[in-house]
């Protein structure tokens, strides 16, 4: 199965009022996810590892975070920090990796197509937005909004919805 081949390598989209892009690898050929903050929002220049409030709602991403950079203004846009993860991880299913080392496909190993890339992008964007949510509210009262949040949708901080669920 070579699904890899018939998908597109970029998509830029917006989700959750943020910037979103998906890019294949060059090299190994695995899709990586990216949501873009504006300068201003808490997550901005901070390290992957460094997200404010993962302990009251985790960057829960395949993976996990594993990238930053500023935008450079060529792949990524200026004026925001960038967030990202990889495809690449173990049972991952690294299309570049068979041809590279010559082997089939083993029965453990899950190709992450764009599909599945992009719904995690979009889970990204949302929780994003909900950790400025965080930051402008009482952090006291999140874990009671946390039912709400995910059965109506998110909200940002002027009261506005972003996303339905």
């Amino acid at each position: 199965m070579t699904e890899w081949l018939d998908e597109p390598d970029k998509d830029e989209f917006e989700h959750a009022g943020l910037k979103c892009l998906i890019l294949r690898h060059s090299e190994l050929g695995h899709l990586c996810g990216y949501v873009a903050v504006p300068k201003g929002h808490l997550c901005y220049g901070k390290d992957y590892d460094h997200i404010p409030y993962d302990d009251l709602f985790p960057i829960q991403v395949h993976g996990g975070l594993t990238w930053c950079k500023e935008g450079d203004g060529d792949t990524w846009p200026k004026g925001y920090w960038w967030l990202g993860f990889d495809c690449a991880h173990a049972w991952d299913l690294v299309p570049q990796m068979l041809e590279l080392i010559g082997r089939e496909r083993r029965e453990y190993e899950t190709y992450r197509n764009f599909a599945y890339v992009r719904a995690q992008v979009k889970s990204l964007a949302e929780k994003v937005v909900t950790l400025e949510f965080i930051d402008w509210e009482f952090k006291w009262v999140w874990p009671l909004l946390l039912p709400l949040r995910t059965a109506r949708g998110i909200w940002n901080k002027k009261g506005e919805k972003y996303a339905e669920n």
